[in-house]
């Protein structure tokens, strides 16, 4: 948390004046949390408004799968439209971890999406 790498950070918090009783709350939480699928996702839509169903979830997906796709592909000739892309991995129903087709690697580059086992970690991944 020093600045010298991209970190994400979870927080908590509470507006005892904005609490979900008769009507959904919209204090500066609500604010707050709309700017971040703004700024991760490039886009505000309804299901937003309810990250507890269904229908965002599937929202989301969506739209880092399309991310993803526009990240991966061949030619990038515009910037990505947000930043928060699908990780190249499938996960099969008995829980096996495997790369999707064709993504041994990330795109332009020689870093393996499954990594490597190793016995060492240097500092700056533990610090």
């Amino acid at each position: 948390m020093d600045g010298a790498r991209d970190s994400e950070i979870a927080m908590g918090a509470y507006q005892p004046y904005h609490l979900a009783t008769r009507q959904p709350a919209r204090g500066q939480i609500h604010g707050f949390r709309m700017s971040l699928w703004y700024e991760h996702l490039g886009m505000l839509h309804d299901s937003f408004l309810h990250p507890e169903n269904e229908e965002c979830i599937v929202k989301v997906n969506q739209l880092a799968d399309r991310y993803w796709d526009l990240y991966s592909s061949e030619s990038l000739e515009h910037d990505l439209p947000g930043h928060l892309l699908r990780y190249p991995i499938w996960i099969s129903g008995e829980g096996k971890v495997t790369e999707l087709p064709g993504f041994e690697f990330f795109p332009d580059t020689k870093a393996r999406v499954l990594g490597n086992k190793v016995d060492y970690l240097p500092p700056i991944l533990t610090t």
